[in-house]
């Protein structure tokens, strides 16, 4: 019994050549390995290097050299071969692609990508969906009227609150330049400044709501909520019109603004829009609206050549309205989107299982790119459910794959995801997308547990240890946002404090993961970070030897019959802090050398205490 392994390409499997690693070490968890020729701590898989002589390689030119181990080309595929068995190449353990290399006079050194790491090198983004384009920056100031009268950048009791959005990322100081509306969301009774006429005069925009088409019905210059119909005009003037017949009128769809307000300049030759809406979240997640302002706790802004209104919160970047709150200073925040509207495409899914969803992901990652091929099964694509995601490919620097399939897996209720190699045929190694299902969140087991014994001095288990952690009552959470607009979240459980004769002392603990955006999602990973600490942590490690058979010869637990994920029963017996009994445990990693001695470590299910 030995391994084998096989230089393979990176994008199709097929076997490029078989290499000799006289000597070296792996790791492996339930979703990455590592691959290494010194030994490091389980799931090191970013920085797992291996090094090898230059006689391991069955070529004798440099070309044939870097033609065997060319980088982003070449993968390794690591099988484990039994006596006896038909099929020479072994069992596929571990695949992953070649990285940079370092040569020497005797040997070469480079790192081993798993199919995770190789995710992290990919973004959730379709070919085309993303362009060149310029990036415009929100100027906020504050004033105490709609005039700009007593203009700040900084808000110190002021009732209004200007913004313009260009190019610049300097803010000006002229009021002139800022579009001025209420703080509170009281709807003003006067225009807006829309540009200036051919004299140079200030225009202003006038709006007002109405329930009829002749706007004489229920006509109101402030109050839009409720209102059928919405009119508009511009002039010189600076009030609001209260003639009814001075407003042009259009239905007010669904209650809803649908359009964005002409910028005061062109850029490029083009008439930009500046779009604003309301939320009661950082996110603008919570309660979003085009038209409604009062009471909102934000605002968010964005400007683009379109001049309908996004309905999508994501569009947007938001303040707080509150006098707590605001850009201050000389520059304004950049804003989400580019000159060019095509870098506002979403990837959207829908009614998709977790599974379905990250198998969309990865769908987009490998399949919708030119050059983008890996060879990756996705068993549950299309699989149904109530999962659903938006990617909007200006948020680009949230989209890598591996961060949204970890932020999948680490919510409250997400399934495992890992990768697993197989032979497809004689020629090709593919990879396994596997995952639990939404009413299983455990990887698929196609065997019953596997169970080992352990006592003093022997067992199928050996050199047992076991670990504790203190258990954690309360978490605090922070997301997406910088200050005092940071988006936060609490998960707590103080049962272990209030109803016990004993109780423990509290223990408080911080979560924090910046790519979340919203408060919902934030919780559930909060939720999820309890989940996992809020009880006495116990792990335990041992070893095998996949080797072992019993009186007939039959292999007892051959490596590739079973994957970090799965369910082990242990039978602990003479321990001196483990109660004897049956534990049922979780396989939570497992590592080796170049021989057949693997150690394993679990996570303890059922305790018996």
């Amino acid at each position: 019994m030995s391994w084998k392994h096989w230089l393979t390409d990176a994008r199709t499997g097929q076997i490029v050549a078989p290499i000799d690693i006289p000597s070296f070490s792996w790791q492996m968890t339930v979703s990455d390995f590592g691959f290494t020729t010194t030994e490091k701590n389980l799931g090191d898989a970013d920085e797992s290097n291996l090094t090898i002589p230059w006689s391991a390689l069955n070529a004798d030119t440099p070309a044939e050299r870097s033609h065997l181990l060319s980088m982003g080309r070449r993968a390794l595929c690591s099988a484990w071969v039994y006596e006896g068995v038909a099929d020479r190449r072994g069992t596929p353990i571990m695949w992953g692609a070649l990285g940079e290399r370092e040569d020497t006079w005797l040997d070469t050194t480079f790192p081993v990508y798993s199919p995770m790491t190789l995710m992290d090198g990919r973004y959730a983004i379709r070919d085309g969906d993303f362009q060149d384009g310029v990036t415009y920056y929100t100027h906020v100031a504050y004033a105490d009227d709609a005039a700009g009268s007593g203009f700040a950048t900084a808000r110190s009791g002021s009732l209004y609150i200007g913004v313009y959005v260009d190019a610049l990322k300097a803010s000006s100081a002229k009021a002139s330049d800022y579009r001025w509306s209420h703080l509170k969301g009281v709807d003003s009774s006067d225009g807006e400044p829309n540009g200036t006429d051919s004299s140079g005069h200030q225009l202003y925009l006038h709006r007002a709501w109405a329930d009829s088409a002749d706007g004489k019905t229920n006509f109101s210059t402030t109050v839009s909520a409720g209102k059928k119909y919405v009119g508009s005009y511009t002039d010189a003037t600076l009030a609001d019109s209260s003639s009814a017949s001075k407003y042009g009128w259009a239905a007010w769809s669904d209650g809803n603004a649908a359009d964005g307000y002409p910028s005061k300049t062109k850029l490029n030759g083009q008439q930009p829009y500046l779009h604003t809406a309301y939320a009661d979240s950082v996110t603008g997640a919570q309660g979003f609206s085009t038209i409604v302002s009062k009471g909102k706790a934000y605002y968010g802004t964005y400007t683009d050549y379109t001049q309908a209104n996004s309905d999508s919160y994501k569009s947007y970047q938001w303040f707080k309205s509150e006098a707590s709150a605001g850009l201050s200073g000389a520059n304004g925040g950049p804003g989400p989107v580019g000159a060019n509207t095509n870098s506002r495409s979403a990837l959207t899914f829908s009614n998709l299982s977790q599974r379905g969803l990250a198998s969309a992901l990865v769908n987009v990652a490998v399949n919708m790119k030119n050059g983008g091929t890996l060879p990756f099964d996705l068993p549950y694509l299309g699989e149904s459910g109530h999962s659903s995601g938006s990617y909007p490919a200006w948020n680009v620097q949230n989209l890598n794959v591996k961060t949204l399939l970890t932020d999948l897996a680490n919510a409250d209720g997400g399934p495992d995801i890992t990768f697993r190699p197989y032979w497809s045929d004689d020629r090709h190694v593919r990879v396994n997308l596997l995952a639990g299902s939404d009413a299983d969140i455990y990887l698929d087991m196609d065997h019953a547990p596997v169970v080992l014994n352990c006592f003093r001095g022997g067992g199928t288990l050996e050199d047992l240890t076991v670990d504790y952690k203190t258990p954690v009552q309360r978490i605090f959470a922070t997301g997406a946002g910088t200050d005092a607009s940071v988006v936060t979240a609490i998960a707590e459980d103080l049962s272990q404090l209030t109803g016990s004769m004993d109780p423990p002392m509290l223990q408080e603990s911080v979560y924090s993961n910046s790519d979340t955006l919203t408060v919902s999602l934030l919780k559930q990973q909060a939720q999820a970070y309890l989940k996992a600490n809020r009880l006495p942590l116990m792990q335990l490690t041992g070893s095998i030897d996949v080797d072992d058979t019993d009186s007939n010869g039959t292999l007892l637990h051959p490596l590739g019959s079973f994957w970090p994920g799965e369910t082990f029963i242990l039978n602990v017996t003479g321990f001196p802090t483990l109660p004897d009994g049956q534990y049922r445990t979780r396989l939570m990693g497992m590592s080796g050398d170049h021989s057949s001695k693997i150690k394993l470590q679990f996570d303890v299910m059922d305790a018996l205490f």
